[in-house]
């Protein structure tokens, strides 16, 4: 009897969906259940798998408007699982687990756990105090802090990487989900996303093309070429690829990532991927979802592959095989970027199957390796070899005269010597081309290279070394090089983008007056180093990078003798220049008179 039981339950199993049988990478954890971090609604400032140096952004940030000190609440009941601190990464974090659902959230950049589990702020001092003040990781009893949805944790802060905001995470037992994907925390806005262009490249399309889109209607996109002519129809054979260029406003002026993007053809899905989960070992494997040659980080350009990618980066994947269509037969494609509130924005566009009237053993790709190419006066060149490369194209190094090229040179950076554009006909490359710029005579200190990159429309740092007689430099994208005379001082100047504290009154150090100054340079980059010096004495201080400015914190026990204090700052860049010295009268007369013996005091 027990076995015909067990035989009937194996045959149920059988028949039932596998959507019922198969374990979900999203915990089902009912929406009224998630509740938002904090205690306003902040607009979100970084959004989930957007591009970072090394890998995927695996979280979202969420903005505290330059001050330390909010506080950050339990989105959902649980416990404390994890204390962590370090200087860099996350800085100072707390994990929050609910065992029900099996879903952890990661509090990250944490100024202290100063919140309603007091006693939790008071092992992170225990522990800083006794042990390595460096970092620490500690798991903790399940059940030791346990909180409710909405307890407040502990502040905002910016320790560990960048400025003040609240970074958060959920994490299933499968991978890391999109906090956007819960519908208390994701922004209700009615804004669609903003789709910049569209890039198409195919196996016998003679070479890329790049249109660019421009909005005719809410959420629908016209598309133009270069010549500023309307695009809506291409014949095309074989395997094609479509990048689509764009990003999302969410409540704030960020260009935040995407959640989605389609792909239809007569009305019918073809592709479709969302950001809403990543099992832990995709949060490494930008490739898969960007053409990384073409996006960038700073400023943010995104450009979505409108297709799947291998993973192991060797194979190109492809939109659409036309070889499985009718010659002749017309093919309605749209192309979408969507919100996580489902707003969509769309461009249009009509693929003929062009089979019979292409002559495709032209246009066959071969990997090919040992690829050099150069300008026509043998003055640029650049080594493929140890890059991968598909086509049987090449690459163009075209000089260009000044007023032919589509940007301005910033004023400050004469001109010296030629331009030349770097393009591609039927091939493209990943990984490294290495360059060599030869030059007639020996370069000055203030001399560069600088290179225009024209996916982003700005100039980006390249990396290069000097030689004797010009550079050599490393090459991943295509633009404009040019070697440019850094003539201009750099610059300093107080912080005004941030209030007079960037932390709230209940988290700040009384004991000091905090003082930011920027530092800026048009060139070569400035050094991190200057020369500060207060009432004619050499002073400390410590360079933030995030805001690319010096911190000075001045003890307030001065105030009991000196009624005013001198700052003097001068700046540096690596062209040799050096800026004009900045002078910065302080008066201490504001400053609170009554200050706890635990206060420095410098005289």
């Amino acid at each position: 009897m027990e076995i015909s039981l067990l035989r009937s339950f194996l045959l149920l199993l059988c028949f039932l969906p596998a959507a019922l049988i198969a374990e979900s990478k999203i915990p089902d954890i009912p929406a009224n259940e998630v509740g938002f971090p904090l205690p306003y609604y902040s607009p979100v400032s970084g959004t989930f798998a957007e591009i970072r140096n090394h890998n995927l952004h695996l979280g979202s940030d969420f903005k505290s408007y330059g001050l330390n000190g909010h506080s950050i609440l339990a989105t959902f009941d649980g416990y404390i699982e994890e204390i962590s601190y370090s200087k860099t990464g996350y800085g100072l974090s707390l994990n929050l687990y609910n065992p029900k659902y099996k879903l952890k959230s990661k509090y990250a950049h944490l100024h202290s756990f100063g919140g309603s589990l007091y006693d939790l702020e008071l092992l992170r001092r225990a522990i800083l105090l006794m042990g390595d003040p460096s970092g620490f990781q500690l798991k903790l009893t399940p059940g030791l802090f346990s909180a409710k949805k909405g307890t407040a944790l502990g502040k905002t802060g910016e320790s560990g990487s960048g400025i003040s905001h609240l970074h958060l995470e959920f994490r299933s037992e499968k991978g890391i989900i999109n906090p956007l994907y819960f519908p208390e925390i994701h922004q209700k806005d009615t804004t669609p996303p903003t789709i910049l262009s569209l890039y198409l490249e195919g196996d016998h399309l003679e070479s890329p093309i790049l249109l660019t889109a421009k909005e005719k209607a809410k959420g629908r996109y016209e598309l133009f070429t270069d010549t500023g002519e309307v695009f809506e129809t291409i014949s095309l054979t074989g395997k094609f690829r479509i990048r689509l260029s764009g990003y999302d406003f969410i409540r704030s002026r960020n260009k935040n990532n995407v959640y989605g993007m389609d792909l239809a053809v007569n009305g019918e899905p073809v592709f479709s991927r969302n950001f809403d989960f990543l099992a832990f070992e995709d949060g490494s494997k930008k490739h898969q979802f960007y053409d990384i040659n073409r996006s960038s980080l700073s400023p943010p350009v995104y450009f979505y592959h409108i297709y799947e990618q291998s993973k192991n980066f060797k194979e190109e994947g492809y939109s659409l095989d036309l070889d499985g269509y009718k010659p002749k037969e017309k093919l309605p494609l749209e192309v979408s970027l969507r919100d996580a509130t489902g707003n969509k924005s769309s461009v249009f566009f009509t693929v003929i199957h062009d089979k019979n009237e292409t002559d495709s053993s032209r246009f066959a790709k071969k990997q090919k390796n040992g690829n050099k190419f150069n300008s026509a006066d043998g003055k640029v060149s650049v080594d493929l070899s140890k890059a991968e490369v598909s086509g049987e194209g090449s690459l163009l190094i075209t000089e260009i005269n000044e007023k032919d090229i589509p940007f301005k040179i910033p004023t400050g950076l004469p001109l010296k010597g030629k331009i030349y554009q770097l393009d591609t006909k039927k091939m493209s490359w990943k990984g490294e081309g290495m360059g060599e710029w030869n030059l007639s005579y020996t370069t000055s200190t203030k001399e560069s290279l600088y290179f225009y990159d024209t996916s982003i429309g700005k100039f980006q740092s390249i990396t290069q070394k000097r030689k004797p007689n010009g550079f050599s430099f490393k090459l991943t994208k295509l633009g404009f090089v040019m070697v440019l005379s850094d003539e201009t001082p750099p610059t300093i100047f107080p912080m005004t983008s941030l209030a007079r504290y960037i932390e709230l009154p209940e988290v700040r150090n009384h004991c000091f007056e905090e003082r930011f100054y920027v530092i800026g340079d048009t060139g070569s980059g400035f050094r991190t180093s200057v020369e500060l010096t207060i009432d004619g004495q050499t002073y400390p201080y410590e360079y933030d990078p995030d805001r690319r400015a010096i911190r000075v914190l001045i003890p307030k026990s001065l105030q009991k003798e000196r009624p005013y204090l001198l700052l003097e700052a001068k700046a540096f860049d690596f062209a040799g220049n050096v800026s004009e010295p900045f002078v910065d009268l302080i008066s201490t007369r504001g400053w609170a008179e009554e200050l706890q013996a635990s206060c420095p005091v410098m005289e």
